[in-house]
């Protein structure tokens, strides 16, 4: 126990030591851009083993945005299916490289190091081994600009020369910014808050807040809310209930769709709310709770 104890003091400096190292710029910036999901045409290499119209490619950070983790699966009629590989990317320290390991659905594992060509270019080398022991090194290619990334893969023979195989152009369809507009609901503007509360009884929802006095509640049944609002609202209201409604309230001022009333947006923390109408008219609530 003693041993146990004492190593944690020395896990924590070797964390505060290495958290002072710097991720070269070029390597952060290529984490920071691929975050998100690709996808890329499969047509020119589609056959009866390998029927998948698209493959699509989604990264996500890792603690700390130190590193990130991702996954390649394939597409049919733009409906995911399995996924094939899963891989790490994170930068090492020691050795002053930027690392790539994947893991394949039937056990293979690749690893290599990447670097810097030029500019958005990159070049990469694994080393990959099959659960048989079979071995085999590969090369990769790309280009990151913007919401197009260009990929082409190499075999590399024992003599080091680079043989093409295939050639990939992927775009960037679901980006940083992941519009989460949380769970749905719909606010009702009705006449006698009583009758309507009866009814929606009737119908197996249940109250599960509100005040009756003050002329407004929430039902629910099963995974389904309605709210009850006497002479609150003008209209029936489509409500939405995010994690962050300061954050997607931002995000509709960059894209210059009008608000109306707004609550807490002065404030980090707490409730918030902000209403917004669509091309017809049809009012709409963020609402956090």
């Amino acid at each position: 126990m003693k041993k146990v104890i004492t190593s944690i003091p020395i896990l924590i400096l070797a964390t505060i030591i290495y958290g002072q190292q710097k991720i070269p710029d070029w390597f952060a910036k290529n984490m920071e851009q691929s975050i998100g999901i690709w996808i890329t045409d499969n047509s020119a290499y589609k056959n009866e083993k390998e029927p998948f119209d698209q493959y699509g490619m989604e990264w996500k950070w890792g603690i700390g945005k130190q590193s990130m983790t991702g996954t390649l699966y394939g597409l049919i009629n733009g409906n995911k299916q399995r996924i094939f590989w899963e891989f790490r990317q994170y930068w090492d320290f020691e050795k002053k490289q930027g690392m790539v390991v994947q893991y394949s659905i039937d056990g293979t594992i690749g690893r290599g190091s990447m670097k810097i060509i030029k500019d958005n270019q990159t070049e990469m080398i694994q080393d990959f081994i099959s659960p048989e022991g079979h071995k085999s090194i590969h090369g990769h290619r790309s280009t990151l600009d913007g919401d197009r990334f260009t990929s082409t893969s190499y075999g590399i023979t024992s003599d080091g020369n680079w043989q093409k195989r295939r050639s990939y152009i992927w775009y960037l369809t679901k980006n940083k910014y992941s519009i989460d507009v949380g769970s749905f609901s719909i606010s009702l503007a009705v006449k006698d808050i009583i009758a309507s509360k009866e009814f929606y009884n009737n119908l197996g929802f249940e109250m599960v807040d509100g005040t009756i006095d003050q002329k407004w509640c929430v039902l629910k049944n099963g995974s389904s809310k309605i709210g009850l609002f006497q002479g609150m609202f003008p209209a029936n209201t489509l409500t939405f209930a995010p994690d962050n409604a300061r954050k997607l309230y931002q995000h509709m001022k960059t894209k210059k769709i009008k608000i109306g009333i707004s609550n807490g947006m002065d404030t980090k923390k707490g409730p918030a709310s902000f209403m917004i109408n669509d091309p017809d008219g049809n009012p709409i609530l963020i609402d956090q709770h």
